[in-house]
């Protein structure tokens, strides 16, 4: 008994699994990046500043790879674009007003070489998150920019994750 506990032991140490996001290298075994600010194709303003602000201080607790100040430093380049930003009613009361809205964001991601452009990944992150409505107009931009903080932060541990992913 002792011998199969200690046998399974070995082989699950060795299997070579991990969790996705935890591997900790880059692809092309990228280890500086370089991250501009994010394109903002919607309506919905700063939302670049808060994203690419979200990823840097994501990307700044990961200690496999290192952020540089300028294209030239880096090994890869980090960019991305906000395709879509949206919220939407998603509960009503019973006076058919609406309680509950779903913001929504949608982001495309690539990863380029710098030595030669070559594209090493690229990926879509979409987040939601749900906030009350409410009848105090600056009550409910207060919680739809709680939404938007959440889902940025979100979409900026995604976006990690899944650069790091081999899944």
């Amino acid at each position: 008994m002792r011998y199969l506990l200690l046998l399974l032991i070995l082989l699950s140490a060795g299997c070579g699994y991990h969790f996705p996001g935890t591997s900790g290298d880059f692809p092309g075994g990228v280890k500086s990046v370089y991250l501009p600010l994010f394109v903002n194709q919607t309506s919905e303003t700063r939302l670049e500043n808060r994203l690419s602000s979200d990823l840097s201080e994501v990307l700044s607790r990961n200690g496999n790879v290192s952020q540089v100040e300028s294209r030239q430093q880096a090994e890869g380049v980090l960019e991305g674009t906000i395709a879509s930003y949206s919220n939407s009613a998603v509960s009503y009361d019973s006076s058919d007003d609406i309680s509950e809205y779903r913001a929504t964001m949608q982001v495309a991601v690539t990863l380029r070489s710098v030595a030669d452009g070559r594209l090493l990944w690229q990926g879509q992150v979409s987040r939601s998150e749900e906030y009350l409505a409410a009848d105090d107009k600056n009550l409910q931009d207060d919680y739809e920019n709680q939404a938007i903080e959440e889902i940025s932060q979100r979409v900026a541990e995604d976006i990690l994750s899944n650069l790091l992913s081999d899944f």
